[in-house]
């Protein structure tokens, strides 16, 4: 009787250690002092000659889950969000291949003030060197990443092993969370491998809704003169002072503008959009521009304010250039 009594306490512990050690190998859960607004991992998936069904992936904040799924010869990226009990499911058809190592990101931003984040999944093609947007969401909730799970799965049909993870801080800097012997990721410029396909699909909507008497088209953007100015005409070397208003051409939500005082840029520091279409102004004038993605923030996910692929409007003042010395 004891030795069985002793034979069940040692099954129990014995237990619950693998169970914390699964859990150690598939949860992480994040200190509050990290502040952690992205998390990145490389995820490569083997099939040993009989899985039917393929699924891969990882939960942020049990919110949003993006991954890799294979059903006989149907090959997509997926997206689960979860949100008052419902869960959305998003999938994207995409060729993954067996035994090819991708990279899957998730990036949040908050806002505390309208209680929202916004959670956007991506994947990296290591043959094209580009990133791809899977989806992104607007969640209710002011949260950075809090924990995160991508388990490593190792079934008879197929494995996936999950390993260079990594947490994005809020201050842009990385914190590893496995041994590493690579350098922090770079994201920054996010290369879009659908940037063709998604200028061609806004330029198009630009087109369609915009007034052909006083919009005036160049390299890639819209621009329509609303006021004539005085002065000379700025160019891109320049150091503009300017009153600005900036709002997305989707709903009109303004996201940034100049209150008080006028703001100073060095134009060559400005998004594309603004190097391309400021130059069309003259001291003194005011111009509009309509902005493509591609030539603003692209796939980028750094503002509730500011979605990926946001077709961006500004109204700039020109007040005053001074040159570059």
């Amino acid at each position: 009787m004891k030795s069985l009594l002793s034979f069940c306490i040692t099954m129990l512990i014995c237990n619950a250690v693998n169970a914390q050690q699964k859990m150690k190998e598939g949860t992480y859960l994040v200190p509050d002092s990290v502040k952690a607004t992205g998390f990145i991992t490389d995820i490569t998936i083997s099939n040993k000659g009989s899985a039917k069904k393929v699924h891969a992936s990882v939960n942020v904040n049990n919110a949003v889950s993006v991954g890799l799924s294979k059903t006989k010869n149907t090959a997509s990226l997926q997206w689960h969000q979860t949100a008052r009990m419902n869960v959305i499911t998003q999938e994207l058809p995409f060729q993954w291949e067996y035994n090819t190592t991708y990279s899957l990101l998730v990036m949040t931003a908050s806002d505390s003030a309208a209680n929202t984040t916004l959670y956007s999944g991506y994947i990296h093609l290591p043959n094209e060197n580009k990133w791809k947007l899977i989806h992104s969401s607007m969640i209710s909730g002011y949260n950075t990443i809090k924990n995160i799970f991508a388990a490593n799965m190792d079934t008879k049909k197929y494995s996936v092993l999950f390993n260079n993870r990594w947490l994005l801080r809020s201050n842009n800097t990385w914190k590893a969370l496995d041994s590493q012997t690579t350098k922090p990721p770079a994201l920054r410029p996010m290369s879009n491998i659908d940037s063709i396909t998604q200028q061609k699909t806004e330029v198009d909507e630009l087109n369609s809704k915009l007034s052909k008497d006083s919009v005036t088209y160049k390299d890639g953007i819209f621009y329509q003169s609303l006021k004539e100015g005085s002065g000379r005409q700025v160019t891109i070397s320049d150091t503009v002072v300017i009153n600005y208003k900036g709002w997305l051409f989707s709903n009109g939500n303004v996201f940034d503008q100049t209150k008080e005082k006028p703001a100073t840029f060095p134009l060559s520091r400005l998004i594309r959009g603004w190097q391309i279409g400021v130059p069309q102004c003259k001291v003194g004038g005011t111009i509009r521009l309509f902005i493509p993605s591609g030539s603003a923030y692209g796939i980028r996910t750094f503002s509730t304010n500011i979605p990926p692929n946001s077709t961006l409007v500004f109204d700039v003042e020109v007040l005053e250039v001074k040159e570059k010395l």
